[in-house]
């Protein structure tokens, strides 16, 4: 069976966002009304319980987070997920972000899903079919109810969780009209669905609805061309979009819970990015009080600031690495402002690199490179075998380190350290001869 599609939004209410706190004038960028914008796009293409292979969900998830880091998301990845692991990334997704009321919050799922008996389920990758073992199914599915306990646990005002999965769309009253929106309308709750159809319906590997959702949050479902994609024009642009691709096959359908009328926001006028994109002119003589700060201090916060001033009004710097002392001399590590490049000369023992290990604290995105090396041969290749489970370790224990922006450079290398650490001990207690070495550190 091809994968139906599903989109199912929820939106949730402004927790302790008052009436009076409410915007009084349209906001024009998220950071007008969100402190922070986390997405977690999740795929399973490669299912081998005896459900068909989805190759376009790899598309999917490749798509839609690009699209969703256009608009200003921090956005962590999960491709082909056992059930177990679904949940646990979720949990921890929803517990590291859902706390800030201020935060917008998406979770994307594309995959196969199945109603059995009036409810829907998403499909891990080691399901059985159903129709051959009922048993085998139940152990590899995630009821949508799961997803909507997460969503009413949360926090953060508003949260978005999509579906591109087959599941039936009668669990809300559709919608006809779009309501005006307001900017008032930031401070009430919101509990959107956009369905594309029943169950029964079909559509094509290759998904429509992942394509118009693009399109839309981009700016095609912005039907006032005031540069702001409600919830609820999403969901009519995705409705009239695929019902005439489809010629009917698929009809979506989209609504409201009873007694929200809020709405979930994509700035689509113009596109977000983590940072402002605005550069002060340089003053006089600020280059080289800059200088001086980096050469009286280096490897502090306040000289890696200094260079990130000096990139912004000096375009010679703007790859220039990080101002760190390095740990170890015969180890060279190169930073740059997208990538770490790791060098090792030291071919005593077996090694492995975790680069890059990125982390958000303290207002602040770190991006870190450690080495860790194996305490014998034999242990080289359980270190290979979960690197890059260490490595995804590592960037959550640092976000629980207690990161603070007052901290020193010392302090924060430290907590890092300990950190990673940790995330050794619980990924591999024997693999390693020592705690996992900080080969470079970029902060911004």
């Amino acid at each position: 069976m091809k994968h139906l599609v599903l989109a199912c939004l929820l939106l949730f209410a402004i927790k302790g966002y008052t009436a009076d706190r409410a915007l009084s004038k349209m906001p024009e960028r998220s950071s007008d009304v969100y402190s922070a914008s986390h997405a977690l796009v999740i795929g399973v293409s490669d299912y081998y319980g005896g459900w068909p292979v989805l190759a376009g969900v790899r598309k999917d998830v490749a798509e839609v987070s690009s699209a969703l880091t256009a608009h200003g998301f921090n956005v962590r990845k999960a491709v082909n997920p056992t059930r177990q692991e679904l949940i646990s990334t979720v949990d921890d997704f929803i517990a590291r972000y859902g706390s800030d009321a201020d935060a917008r919050i998406l979770v994307y799922f594309a995959g196969h899903g199945h109603t059995l008996n009036g409810t829907g389920y998403v499909v891990a990758k080691e399901a059985k079919d159903p129709a051959k073992d009922t048993d085998g199914f139940r152990r590899g599915i995630v009821p949508i109810d799961y997803f909507a306990d997460k969503a009413k646990g949360m926090a953060s005002r508003h949260g978005l969780f999509v579906f591109d999965s087959c599941f039936s769309g009668t669990v809300f009253k559709a919608m006809r009209s779009i309501p005006d929106f307001r900017a008032e309308m930031l401070a009430r709750p919101a509990k959107e669905f956009i369905a594309s159809g029943t169950e029964s319906q079909q559509v094509p590997d290759d998904s429509v609805f992942r394509k118009r959702f693009v399109d839309g949050i981009g700016g095609s479902a912005d039907s006032n061309g005031d540069g702001i994609v409600t919830g609820s024009e999403l969901g009519q642009f995705i409705q009239t979009e695929v019902t005439g691709y489809s010629a009917g096959v698929q009809t979506p359908v989209y609504g409201k819970l009873s007694g929200n009328d809020g709405e979930f926001l994509f700035f689509a006028g113009k596109p977000q990015t983590a940072s402002s994109s605005y550069t002060a002119p340089a003053e006089s003589g600020e280059k080289e009080r800059l200088l001086a700060v980096i050469k009286r201090a280096p490897g502090s916060i306040e000289a890696n600031n200094a260079l990130k001033r000096l990139r912004e009004i000096d375009d010679s710097l703007k790859n220039q690495p990080p101002v760190t002392t390095p740990e170890r001399k015969d180890r060279v590590t190169t930073v740059t402002s997208t990538k770490i490049t790791y060098v090792r000369t030291d071919t005593r023992y077996p090694y492995v690199v975790l680069a890059p290990v990125v982390a958000y604290a303290a207002g602040r995105r770190i991006t870190a490179a450690f080495s860790v090396t194996a305490s014998n041969p034999a242990t080289f290749k359980n270190l290979n075998d979960r690197k890059e489970m260490l490595r995804s370790v590592i960037g959550h224990k640092i976000e629980d380190a207690g990161i603070l922006p007052s901290d020193s450079m010392e302090t924060v290398r430290r907590k890092i350290k300990d950190a990673a650490a940790k995330a050794m001990s619980f990924v591999c207690t024997k693999c390693a001869s020592g705690e996992p070495v900080l080969k470079g550190l970029m902060i911004k």
